[in-house]
């Protein structure tokens, strides 16, 4: 079979389009203290305000401090070295639209001319947002690490395994206790 040049051409197109359609995933951002190593053991939760925590702070920190003590550290409330705050910001993500595009070319002594329509297919997360866990050294009172990731959530109040999820990447780039 003999595939003309213009069918490899719009087939190339195609897969071309198709691969910058294709989700890469989100890769976690690390920033360090330049003038100070991570040096903690001990861990506590950064009290930011007397608000009753929700649920989504609830299990940020249930999540960060299971996955802390797996890499090895502790959790010490009265004797910390250091302390962890998070930030979550979020935002809705409009819902797609079908589009329609008309074009016309010619050359070489031909007309052409097209019509597309894009038709959005399959579930998207309809939140978007910031996920970011900071480290702060108590002694000095001062950031020495911090991790964040973009994520998308299902709906406005993310659930228990999308907050795991979110916390498992950012503390993958934390460094593991020398025991």
């Amino acid at each position: 079979m003999n595939i003309s040049h213009k069918a490899q051409v719009i087939f190339g197109l195609c897969a071309i389009a198709l691969a910058a359609c294709a989700s890469s995933g989100s890769a976690v951002r690390v920033d360090k203290a330049e003038d100070k190593a991570v040096d903690c053991e001990r861990f506590a939760w950064l009290s930011q305000t007397n608000e009753p925590a929700s649920f989504a702070d609830q299990r940020v920190r249930s999540a960060t401090l299971a996955e802390l003590q797996n890499k090895g550290y502790a959790l010490s409330p009265e004797n910390p070295d250091c302390r962890i705050a998070y930030l979550l910001s979020t935002h809705e993500i409009p819902k797609a639209k079908p589009r329609v595009g008309v074009g016309a070319g010619g050359g070489s002594g031909g007309v052409g001319g097209g019509i597309g329509v894009s038709l959005p297919i399959g579930r998207r997360d309809q939140q978007a947002g910031t996920f970011t866990i900071d480290i702060v050294d108590v002694s000095t009172n001062s950031q020495v690490w911090s991790g964040s990731l973009d994520v998308g959530f299902a709906s406005a109040e993310p659930t228990e395994d999308e907050l795991k999820d979110a916390v498992r990447k950012v503390l993958a780039e934390f460094p593991d206790r020398q025991k």
